[in-house]
């Protein structure tokens, strides 16, 4: 796949060169709606290898995107590397202060019941110049709230 110009630009930072991206980008001014993004985790060679291996063992195993639908968001799930997409996890999405940077982006908060470590994350996005979002996904717990881990939203074509 070809990346836009800015989804690239964004797409092998320094970890700690996230948030001052991600704190430069403008504020949203609507939830995404009607598409689907196919995800990438960005960032450092450890983040990118680990990340997909690690949500195997959770409720995301195969996360392949977000989908903004009807006033809804649900994460995209693959079985297998051929598998068909299906939904999985919804979230609530919201236009609200970050608690990254206190500015505003769409939050995206998994519920209560959505399991360990899930009821704790909240993805935070805000929009590049070409489509494309940056995503700042963090823990809201002791000790975690300062781990955060970047991913790239890029909008597909719906199958």
């Amino acid at each position: 796949m070809t990346f836009p110009p800015a989804a690239a630009s964004v797409r092998r930072l320094g970890w700690w060169q996230y948030l001052t991206v991600f704190a430069a980008l403008p504020a949203p001014q609507a939830i995404p709606q009607h598409v689907d993004f196919l995800a990438e985790f960005v960032g450092p060679a450890w983040l990118r290898w680990s990340a997909g291996p690690s949500l195997r063992l959770t409720a995301l195993a195969g996360w392949s995107g977000k989908r903004f639908d009807h006033g809804r968001t649900v994460n995209l799930v693959r079985d297998g590397a051929d598998g068909p997409v299906r939904e999985s996890l919804p979230m609530q999405s919201a236009l609200a202060l970050s608690s990254l940077d206190g500015r505003m982006a769409v939050r995206l908060q998994y519920p209560h019941d959505a399991g360990v470590p899930w009821c704790w994350a909240v993805d935070e996005l805000r929009p590049l110049s070409d489509g494309c979002w940056l995503g700042m996904m963090h823990v809201a717990l002791p000790g975690l709230r300062h781990l955060r881990l970047p991913f790239l939203l890029t909008p597909v074509q719906r199958g």
